[in-house]
């Protein structure tokens, strides 16, 4: 399977909405209240999709098998540290989990933020999410001291910090 990584385009929205959907029903499934995951509909991601790109709030780069897209990244430089891009999100149709596609999804964000003069990427990674995790680990990843933390319906949803020095 050949993979093309390339910067996303306003007509990519409802690709990357539905992978978006697609990949937290399979990724989250158990770790977070169903309720919840089952809130962020094809929909309302196309929306938030169009928004992004129109708005260009956050790169974008998707991964592209057979002229369709299979997987996407969005990060942002840190308001508060000009050498530190966010990575946002990291998302692969569940049909090419451990094909790679992360990986050079990944690669593709590192080379980017050293021509950028980027000495750092953060994350969030949610807590009970040993695969991505796992994944972010294999990629140099260490856990920082930061976390973000939220309830929905009485449940508590923790994401950890993860960073990486390049």
């Amino acid at each position: 399977m050949e993979i093309r990584i390339r910067q996303a385009q306003l007509t990519d929205a409802k690709a990357i909405a539905l992978i978006h959907v697609n990949s937290w029903k399979t990724a989250f499934s158990g770790l977070m209240p169903d309720a919840y995951i089952r809130g962020y509909t094809e929909e309302t991601r196309t929306d938030e999709w169009r928004h992004i790109l129109e708005s260009q709030k956050e790169n974008v780069f998707v991964a592209e098998a057979n002229n369709q897209v299979v997987g996407f990244l969005s990060y942002s430089q840190s308001k508060t540290d000009k050498h530190t891009f966010g990575l946002s999100k990291l998302y692969l149709c569940p049909s090419i989990y451990g094909k790679r596609v992360g990986s050079l999804l990944m690669e593709t964000l590192e080379d980017v933020a050293k021509a950028s003069n980027i000495q750092n990427i953060t994350l969030y990674v949610l807590d009970k999410n040993d695969a991505a995790i796992s994944f972010y680990t294999k990629h140099g990843f260490t856990f920082g001291s930061d976390f973000l933390s939220g309830e929905f319906n009485g449940e508590t949803i923790i994401d950890v910090l993860m960073e990486k020095q390049l």
